[in-house]
């Protein structure tokens, strides 16, 4: 067995490797330990060094150091408060303004259907109403056409009723005379009867006014004559007013 050495060593100050306790120049180095020079790493005081590092610690860890962490913590807590407050506000904000927004579209969307109804209203009442104008416009060249086709076969009733004898007959207690118009002298004045439907007229002439219409034997007092044409008065009130002379026979002569 190795026996236990003796030799007491030391380090050395300058390169920090072992010698002997009493040499006066380190072999590895070869500083001269006579200047007395000691490095910083020497001194350094390992019992000392935890109390600095206990203090260190503890004044990390003081009452002000807290407070202000404390302080930190609430300022955060209270901007995240303040943060969740104000977007929970603001969504309920917008959320009320989107709602509103929509009620809005839907009355502007219900107007729009109102308008575009009353719209279509409007283009069937325009239909209708150029409907109507077209039938009424036929209806006025139908009425033109039945007045034309009227005034024609007046005409021609005319033309017909001038055409027919002039003399008739009658047999019983009346006497039988001519017309006027077939003598070709004057009418005398007296009691007359119709012997077709007629009109009175205004004036001696076919284009004056028709004052009334008389039937077939109607009795008509006579107070001259006119051309072609008797003037006859009422003893009801009418005013006076001319007949055709070949439409009505004498039944009898004034005295």
């Amino acid at each position: 067995m190795i026996g236990e050495s003796t030799v007491r060593t030391q380090l050395c100050p300058h390169c920090a490797n072992s010698i002997q306790e009493d040499a006066a120049n380190c072999p590895y180095c070869k500083a001269d330990f006579s200047s007395h020079f000691v490095p910083q790493w020497l001194k350094r005081d390992e019992a000392s060094s935890e109390p600095r590092m206990s203090a260190a610690t503890d004044e990390s860890f003081s009452p002000k150091f807290i407070w202000l962490a404390a302080m930190l913590v609430v300022a955060l807590v209270a901007f995240l408060a303040g943060g969740f407050f104000q977007g929970s506000r603001l969504r309920r904000s917008t959320e009320a303004d989107l709602k509103q927004l929509q009620a809005k579209e839907q009355i502007i969307q219900s107007q729009e259907a109102q308008l575009a109804q009353i719209r279509q209203q409007l283009n069937n009442s325009a239909k209708q109403l150029a409907e109507t104008k077209a039938q009424l416009d036929q209806s006025q060249k139908e009425l033109s056409l039945a007045q034309q086709r009227l005034a024609a076969a007046q005409r021609q009733v005319n033309s017909v009723n001038s055409s027919r004898p002039t003399v008739m007959r009658r047999t019983g207690s009346r006497a039988s005379f001519p017309p006027t118009a077939a003598t070709g002298q004057p009418a005398t004045s007296g009691a007359y009867e119709t012997i077709r439907p007629t009109s009175v007229h205004e004036g001696p002439s076919s284009a004056s006014r028709a004052l009334s219409q008389v039937e077939s034997g109607t009795r008509i007092n006579v107070v001259r004559s006119v051309g072609g044409w008797l003037e006859v008065r009422s003893r009801r009130g009418n005013p006076p007013g001319f007949v055709r002379a070949e439409d009505a026979r004498q039944i009898s002569a004034t005295n």
